[in-house]
This record gives C-alpha cells, structure tokens and sequence, in this order.
C-alpha cells in the first residue's frame, strides 16, 4: 500500500513538473514572438520609403448672408453685451465687416438690459444675432480670457422637436 501511495505521488509531482515546463516554455514563447514582432516592425519602418507631404492650404470661402435676409428699408441690428468693453466693441464690428451686411451694431451693459430690451421695447430693427462675453471686465481695455466659452441657446427660440398639434 506504501508503495502503491508513494507511486502514485511520483507520478503526480511528476505530472506538474510537465505541465511548470511547457507553462514556462509558452511564457518564453510568448516573450520572444512579442520581441520578434517588434524587431520586424522597426525593419519594416527602416527600409519603407518615406512620403512627405506639405501642409495643406484652403482658399477661403465667401462669408455672406443668404439674399432672403436683405429686406429693403429693414436694417438688422448685432448686439454685444457689455457695451463697457472696447474689445467686446471690436471684435463685433470684426464679425460686422467680415459678414459685409448693413448691420447697426448696439451694446448693452448687461444681458438683463439686453433681454428687457428684446422683451419690452419696441424695437424699430430687429435683432440679428448677440454676442454675450461672459466676463467680468474690470476695465474698458482690458484683454479677453484665454479661456472662452462657447454657448448656443438658439433652442430657446426655436424648439428641437415642434408638435403638429
């Protein structure tokens, strides 16, 4: 019984000695093929040729209005918030040139001034489009932020999703 017990433990640690061999020979296995992809990458790269390629350069396009926006006798009005702000000032009348429309461009000091003026006032032009710079400036000269924050509430006016109810 001794010897039968004894056997059969010879085989068992004899078993897990094969299968530590063959888990150690796949581990090397799997080390040298990653090595060998790698040798065969930086071959590939070496002796590819070599494409280069200039910097690409756009001609600009036209910015303009769409025609059904020129009415006659209706001057559109572009709207910036704070009207304090030389730079809010300057970079409205930027857009204004380079949209090159008939626009009269108004400043507001601040959004509340804006929204009353929208709500209540009778407004002989029409508001185009605003441009609100979220920043408080503490003077008339000074520089925007670097960081700049786009927002788009234009779902505000006109609905996502409009029911035909």
């Amino acid at each position: 019984m001794d010897s039968l017990w004894l056997r059969q433990f010879s085989v068992l640690l004899w078993k897990n000695f094969l299968l530590k061999i063959r888990e150690m020979s796949g581990l090397i296995l799997e080390m040298l093929l990653v090595f060998l992809f790698f040798l065969w990458t930086l071959t590939v790269r070496n002796y590819s040729e070599k494409k280069l390629y200039n910097s690409s350069t756009f001609d600009s396009l036209p910015l303009t209005l769409p025609s059904f926006l020129e009415i006659p006798n209706l001057t559109f009005e572009l709207v910036y918030v704070p009207s304090e702000s030389d730079v809010a000032k300057r970079i409205t009348e930027m857009v204004k040139e380079d949209l090159n429309f008939d626009f009269k461009v108004r400043g507001f000091s601040s959004e509340t001034s804006f929204e009353n003026y929208i709500r209540t006032e009778n407004n002989s032009n029409p508001v185009m489009a605003a441009i609100i710079f979220d920043h408080d400036f503490k003077s008339s000269d000074e520089n925007l932020p670097l960081k700049l924050l786009a927002l788009n509430t234009s779902h505000l006016l006109i609905p996502d999703f409009i029911s035909c109810t």
